[in-house]
Order: C-alpha cells, then structure tokens, then sequence
C-alpha cells in the first residue's frame, strides 16, 4: 500500500511540472525606463499685497478744512485727497510779496545809481543779494501754501483716512494710507531645499480661489536672502497684472512653482510599479522572461515615477499583465508603449 502511494505522489508532481513547463508565455505590455531631469510641481499659499502701499504725509503744517476723498475710493495721481489751511502762511505770504517788491525797487535804483557811478558795486551787489533772498522765502511760502493740498502720489485706493476736519497737521504727520493694486504680490515662503532651483522672472501659476479656478500667469521679482530659521523656509514674491482691480490685498492664493530637481533620474512607467507585502517592485522583460528587481519610489512626474534600484535606462519595465506574474516566468511582450 506504501509503494502505491508513493508512486502515485510522483506521478502527481511530475504532472504538475509537465503543466508548468507547457504553461504559455503571458502577454505583456513593457514601457521603456527613462533618465532625465524631474520638475517637481510645488503649490503652496501666500496672500495678496499690493506692489505699493504709502502713508501720505503732510509737507506743511495746517488745519483740516475739507477731505476730498473716503476710504474705499479710488484716487489719480496728483489727485486732492486733503485741504489745508493755515492763516499764518497766508500772512507771511503777503509780506513776502512786499519784501520782492521793495527789494526790486531798491535794486533798480542801485542800478541807476551805478550807471552814474554814485554807489560802488559792492552796495549795488548787495541790493541784489537782499532781492535773491526776498524771491527765495516767496518761493517757499508760495511752496508751502501749495502743500495745503494733499495730493496722491500715483494712482490706488484710499485704504484709511488718518486725520479728521479740524484736526491739526505738522509737517511729516502721516493723513491717509493709500495702496496701488493694479498690480500685486504675493508672498509665499518655500522650503530651502527648493530654493536654490528658483530662478528671478520664472513664470508660475496663481490661482485666487475667492474668484473661481482661472489661472494667472505670474513671475518670480523677488526671492528673498534671509530665511526663517525655525521653519527653514525662504520668501519668495511673485508678481502680476491686476488691470480690473478684482483681486484685492489680503486674499488668499495658490502658488504652482514648477521646480527641476537636480541631476538626472531613472524614471519607470507609473504601472509598472507593484506595491505588495513583499515590498515595492517591478519586473523588467530580459530575454523571453520576467525578471523582478525592487524599487524605491520618488517623486510623480507627468505618469512617471522617479526610482532606484538595480535598473538601467533603455530597459522594458513591464506596465500590463504584471499583476500576477512570478519572477522568472515566460513572458511574450504584446506591445511597447511610446
């Protein structure tokens, strides 16, 4: 009964072998493994800020007596924003116009008289240097008075009035925050890792994502020296065209940095990886058979991955039927995928 058995269990396995080896080659579709650069896509959010923002100082002293614009406004360059006033500017300009004038009569006489040679020129001289000065303080009285209206210094919005009617003004004192949107920043701080690949007037995309989906072309102006060391992150500024005035200071955005990795990499079909308890591999196609090589994964790039392991370029990585396949197993490759 033993000898049966065993007789029985050797037909049974040589059966089994027999069926293996005339098993057929599975059908495969392979993909070439590629080097090149990778570009990483990094999004990342910032906020918007206008390219110019200013406290408007006053240039003279004054009393508020009228405010020609309100917060939320928007204002033309050399606009009048505030008016001004101020009686003693006013009085000293009335003297001042009596001072050239007196001054011009005393030096058209000290012509005259030199003419004749009843004065020396040293005294007609000084009758011109006391006019110069009498014109020089006119000139800045007149100046002066000027400054009363409070102009904007370029086109924008009144973002916050900063003095009310009847309020005194001195000289330097800051009247109204006024901001320039027609075009804007934003502000995004990007890993130091990546910094390096950045590169000033790079375009990126920007996406506000209060205003829907629409994507902005922007360009890299600033990239910043100093870092942040407890996040080790670097501010990067992007600018672009905000014609319509929609995109307003404070709004959120979405920033697609396009960032080239350095050096090259080997980079396999995305379905040619397996991921499976026994780990993460691939099979490549080497004469008529599957042969398995593990992997590690990178970054995903445009329905590649980047890898690493025993792989080299121009090798057939096989992205189809690869699901059930054992190492070493026939294989008849169906197509190549371009």
């Amino acid at each position: 009964l033993c000898v049966a058995a065993t007789a029985a269990t050797l037909v049974f396995l040589f059966g089994v072998t027999d069926l293996s080896a005339q098993r057929p080659p599975a059908g495969v579709i392979v993909a070439e493994i590629l080097t090149q650069p990778v570009v990483q896509d990094l999004t990342l959010v910032g906020s918007v800020h206008p390219r110019r923002v200013t406290i408007v100082a006053s240039q003279t002293d004054g009393i508020v007596v009228g405010r020609a614009k309100e917060a939320g406004q928007t204002v033309r360059r050399n606009e009048a924003i505030y008016r001004l006033d101020n009686d003693q500017l006013r009085a000293g300009l009335i003297a001042a116009l009596a001072d050239v004038k007196l001054h011009r009569f005393r030096q058209e006489q000290s012509a005259q008289l030199l003419a004749q040679n009843a004065i020396s020129e040293d005294a007609a001289l000084e009758t011109e240097v006391e006019l110069d000065r009498a014109r020089s303080q006119l000139q800045d009285l007149q100046s002066r008075l000027d400054d009363l209206t409070i102009r904007a210094p370029f086109d924008g919005h009144i973002v916050e009035p900063l003095v009310e009617l009847g309020q005194w003004v001195n000289r330097g004192d800051g009247v109204v925050r006024v901001v320039s949107t027609d075009t804007v920043r934003v502000y995004v701080n990007v890993p130091e890792r990546h910094v390096s690949q950045l590169q000033l007037g790079q375009e990126v995309d920007v996406v506000i994502g209060a205003l829907g989906t629409d994507i902005i072309t922007a360009r890299i102006v600033a990239i910043l020296a100093q870092g942040y060391a407890d996040s080790h992150t670097f501010p990067v500024v992007v600018e672009f065209l905000n014609p319509t005035g929609r995109i307003r200071a404070g709004m959120a955005a979405r920033v697609n940095l396009s960032v080239q990795q350095p050096g090259d990499v080997l980079l396999v079909h995305k379905d040619a990886v397996v991921n499976s308890v026994r780990g993460t591999f691939l099979f490549v196609a080497q004469d008529g058979s599957a042969v398995q090589r593990t992997v590690q994964t990178g970054l995903a790039h445009q329905g590649y991955v980047a890898v690493e392991g025993d792989l080299q370029p121009g090798e057939l990585a096989i992205v189809r039927g690869n699901e059930r396949l054992q190492d070493g197993q026939a294989i008849r490759v169906v197509r190549k995928l371009q």
